[in-house]
């Protein structure tokens, strides 16, 4: 088996798939590209394929990234997750860079691989001018991938995953990973993510306080394994601040304006929830045709597609329970994206910002940057003009990861005072 199904949807996550032909972005011609990244003599301009063919290309490059992954780490201790990782890697910068790289060096010395791909991988991020923001999250998607789970390695030696009864030097070498948990569950990624958002909140001391009272076999009679200055209350109190530290989910993009139905135009509340839905329950959607085109039509089963009962209904279809509120503060988004759910929201788009105005627009938040205090941004339509109004491009794909100031955005979201936004609080992801 080349991937497992965590590993090819990490995969196709970050390719994309385009079935038309499209130039290197440096160049402005060769080497086109199609499908889920495949390149080839095959790929001119003006070809189109089918998602079948997509598929089959995607199998047989991804096959040979992986038959590039075992003969350059052959001999290594690799989990499942941990060589999927690399096979991404693999297929994203080629078997050549893989070749040549500190990370097969370190890995070939018997460095372990749990470290090594944490430290190496993020490096591998620069473009032309620098750190790419796209290739940074794909990294750290991939190192998130390497260390979630607890499968065993694929080679004789021990698995560098956390076990029942690690071993005193694995205690003192292997920092704990509390998305490790996931695994217990369905290790979706938002569960991942929620794990990840609860270690941001806890110091150093304090994790390592859990570490020695997770992993002790067993404690005294009558004592507490978990040190009670780390306890934390039955209810957790709802933040009056936002939490410190980058928070982004790796949720997928939609756009409204590519959509077949010809309710395009219309489509900015069904593309965000669908986006939300894609990121909480992988494979959902799984019919025919774009996926916000597929969720579409569960709305139009329950309303209009710009009212928000029918919105919740559909996602209801889903296994997703929702509610809509229009008492919305920058907390409320960031105590959902705390527990690794991307938030909808409502606002208006048209107009300065000091006067705005507008039927409103919808879009989605995946993330919250609190040292730019900014708001990461899936936004259906494409970059809006934050200031002015409008749009500075409403090109597929433009409105993909940007960053809302929460000075310009917010006032366009709580119109009416602090305390009146539109959003979608979405109550469970399972």
């Amino acid at each position: 088996m080349t991937l497992s199904p965590d590993g090819w949807q990490l995969l196709k996550r970050w390719e994309g798939c385009r079935l038309a032909a499209y130039p290197d972005p440096a160049s402005g011609g060769e080497p086109w590209t199609i499908g889920y990244g495949h390149t080839g003599p095959e790929v001119v301009p003006g070809l189109v394929i089918s998602p079948q063919q997509a598929e089959a290309w995607l199998q047989s490059d991804a096959a040979e990234a992986a038959a590039a992954v075992d003969q350059l780490l052959a001999g290594c201790a690799l989990s499942v997750r941990e060589r999927e990782a690399l096979v991404s890697f693999c297929f994203n910068v080629g078997a050549g860079a893989l070749e040549g790289s500190t990370l097969r060096r370190r890995l070939l010395a018997g460095e372990r691989a749990a470290r090594v791909i944490a430290e190496e991988l993020p490096r591998w991020c620069k473009g032309e001018h620098g750190p790419v923001e796209g290739l940074e999250r794909r990294r750290a998607a991939e190192v998130a991938h390497a260390l979630g789970g607890t499968d065993t390695a694929i080679s004789p030696a021990p698995s560098t995953l956390e076990n029942a009864h690690p071993s005193p030097a694995l205690q003192e070498d292997q920092p704990i990973q509390l998305r490790d948990a996931a695994a217990f569950h369905r290790d979706l990624p938002h569960q991942r993510q929620a794990w990840e958002a609860l270690q941001r909140t806890l110091s150093a001391e304090q994790l390592e306080q859990f570490a020695r009272a997770y992993r002790q076999a067993s404690a005294p009679a009558g004592q507490q394994p978990w040190p009670q200055a780390v306890a934390q209350p039955e209810t957790p109190a709802k933040p009056t601040a936002p939490a410190q530290g980058l928070i982004h989910l790796a949720v997928p993009y939609l756009a409204q304006n590519d959509s077949a139905t010809g309710q395009g135009p219309r489509m900015c509340f069904s593309s965000s929830c669908a986006m939300a839905a894609a990121f909480l329950r992988p494979g959902c959607l799984n019919g025919p045709g774009q996926l916000d085109d597929q969720f579409l039509a569960l709305v139009q089963r329950h309303g209009d597609s710009t009212e928000a009962p029918a919105q919740l209904a559909a996602l209801a279809d889903l296994g997703l329970r929702a509610r809509f509120r229009t008492d919305g503060r920058l907390t409320d988004l960031v105590a959902q994206l705390q527990r690794g759910l991307p938030c909808p929201v409502g606002w208006l788009h048209k107009g300065p910002v000091t006067a705005p105005s507008g039927g409103g627009h919808w879009s989605l938040v995946i993330g919250w940057d609190p040292a730019a205090r900014q708001l990461l941004m899936h936004d259906p339509n494409g970059e809006a003009d934050l200031v002015a109004g409008g749009y500075v491009s409403t090109a597929i794909g433009s409105g993909k990861g940007l960053r809302y100031s929460e000075r310009n955005w917010g006032r366009r979201w709580m119109v009416e005072g602090p305390g009146s936004g539109w959003w979608v609080e979405l109550l469970t992801a399972d």
